[in-house]
């Protein structure tokens, strides 16, 4: 059929708050696994601005090396899941991954960009 539309969606994708009500989730890091339905946020610890969970939410401490070659450390928190703690920890750390390549996508294109502003 020549108008057939491709409906599969990737496993990962970033939420985007964007509407008519404005921008809803700001600068937050959202990302939903779609096999699996599990909703997380991503955070960047830092110590003036400490993040405060309840402790029913399940999250993981991470750390990044960033393009500069410093160690960030970040904290995936999960808003909704259907899987038990054991798939669900096996997720996080496939999100993690896939979030640090964004980061990692992420800083390449800012050097890129400071770097063509430079001349």
């Amino acid at each position: 059929m020549e108008n057939e539309i491709d409906f599969t969606l990737p496993v990962w994708v970033f939420l985007n708050g964007n509407s008519h009500l404005g921008n809803s989730l700001k600068e937050r890091n959202v990302l939903q696994h779609n096999e699996s339905v599990t909703i997380m946020e991503f955070f960047l610890l830092i110590d003036e601005y400490p993040i405060k969970l309840d402790s029913l939410v399940k999250s993981k401490k991470f750390n990044y090396t960033n393009i500069l070659g410093e160690i960030e450390t970040h904290l995936v928190a999960v808003h909704f899941t259907m899987l038990g703690d054991f798939e669900l920890y096996g997720i996080l750390d496939q999100a993690i991954e896939f979030y640090k390549h964004f980061m990692d996508w992420e800083d390449t294109s800012l050097d890129i960009e400071e770097t063509s502003q430079d001349n």
